[in-house]
């Protein structure tokens, strides 16, 4: 509770005296162990290699920072149920199949392909449970040709974030 406010008022030579108190809102803070990232593309990326690490290079939000965008990979810091989505744009006669690994096995998979200079994208998630020090990246799968597309009216991007 803040500290009252007193204000007065004469009329009619009686003096009115108010009180009022009000309820401050404590200000909303992260919870120290949130961990949540969103990261994408500044340009396309050539990406024609089987198994080729993707490495989201603009980072908007990392908290915890366990988002390294020069390696591409996501360190958990703790254990715990983490979701991780991402976004491949094409564009064109380009088709590409990407993972999502989690310490090395691969827990889902998205593969597009769109003909005839069709502009689009697919989107991967997945809920899964993450030990402490565990990587999480996205790779190119098999078969890939062309570059993954990124432009302002369109992301190639990576997301994560901790749910317990």
């Amino acid at each position: 509770m803040a500290h009252g406010l007193y204000m007065y008022s004469i009329s009619n030579n009686i003096l009115l005296l108010f009180y009022s108190e009000r309820l401050l809102v404590q200000p909303t803070t992260v919870p120290l162990e949130s961990v949540a990232f969103y990261a994408y593309f500044s340009s396309n990326t050539p990406a024609s290699i089987d198994h080729h690490i993707l490495t989201f290079d603009t980072v908007i939000t990392n908290v915890g920072n366990a988002y390294h965008p020069h390696m591409g990979t996501f360190i958990a810091p703790r254990s715990g149920l983490y979701v991780f989505t991402w976004t491949i744009r094409l564009y064109g006669n380009n088709y590409h199949s990407t993972e999502l690994l989690v310490d090395n096995n691969v827990v889902n998979v998205i593969y597009f392909y769109p003909l005839d200079h069709i502009d689009g994208s697919v989107t991967g998630t997945a809920v899964v449970h993450v030990n402490q020090g565990d990587d999480v990246m996205v790779r190119t799968g098999s078969p890939n040709f062309g570059d993954i597309k990124s432009y302002p009216n369109g992301r190639s991007s990576f997301a994560g974030w901790s749910l317990m």
